[in-house]
């Protein structure tokens, strides 16, 4: 069965597992390397980077948003996150990796002794395909067999739960990824799927490369499984 993809959106997620911004005194400090991180890339409006002012350091943070909302950075004392909206093209893809990596080193000089608790990379994609919804529906509801087969979508999971979200996961590699497709609501698409990976400390996908190709690895066992053909 043949899809093409219309829009794809990403997110990835840092969480500690205790404060560890404790080499600053305000926030205001982490703004310039922020700032200079991206500026050798792209013209950052001067509006671009505001900081969320907190009755302590504990709940301030500071955010960067650019191109038109499209893409957004923060980074607070319990984590950082970075999210793209409506990545269109492989180059969009790849320009957005950089820019998780511009963001992270940025942040990253103001760390210690930070152990990230968890580390999440989500992809929400929606896809058109040939013959329309009825044909969407119809492979939806064909999962319902997926269950009963240990690891179904063939991505190494030691347990796999639930007939709607699969929920595939792996203590050992110390991994988690949630598998949902449903129907679009996207107008002129008519199939939506979702891969949220949350990785624990001490797994081997520690760094975003690493859990990008995992990503990838489980999404290429899905759209085989599905018998999908995605251009």
């Amino acid at each position: 069965m043949e899809a093409r993809i219309v829009r794809l959106d990403t997110s990835y997620e840092v969480a500690f597992s205790r404060p560890a911004f404790s080499r600053i005194a305000s926030f205001s400090q982490i703004i310039e390397p922020i700032y200079d991180a991206f500026s050798q890339e792209i013209q950052i409006p001067s509006d671009a980077i505001k900081l969320e002012n907190g009755d302590t350091i504990a709940t301030a943070g500071v955010t960067l948003t650019l191109l038109s909302g499209l893409h957004s950075f923060e980074a607070k004392l319990d984590g950082y996150k970075a999210r793209f909206l409506d990545l269109r093209s492989p180059e969009a893809i790849s320009q957005a990796k950089n820019y998780a990596k511009y963001f992270e080193t940025a942040v990253c000089k103001f760390l210690t002794d930070a152990i990230p608790a968890n580390r999440r990379l989500v992809t929400s994609c929606w896809l058109t395909v040939n013959g329309g919804m009825e044909v969407a529906e119809n492979l939806i509801r064909s999962l319902t067999w997926l269950p009963e087969v240990p690891d179904p979508f063939g991505i190494g999971a030691n347990r796999v739960h639930s007939p709607v979200k699969f929920d595939c996961s792996n203590r050992d590699e110390r991994w988690n990824v949630g598998i949902f497709m449903d129907r679009s609501a996207l107008p002129g698409t008519h199939l939506f799927l979702e891969f949220s990976a949350n990785y624990k400390s001490g797994t081997q996908y520690d760094t975003l490369d690493r859990m990008r190709e995992h990503v990838s690895s489980v999404v290429r066992s899905v759209i085989a499984t599905l018998d999908l053909v995605v251009e």
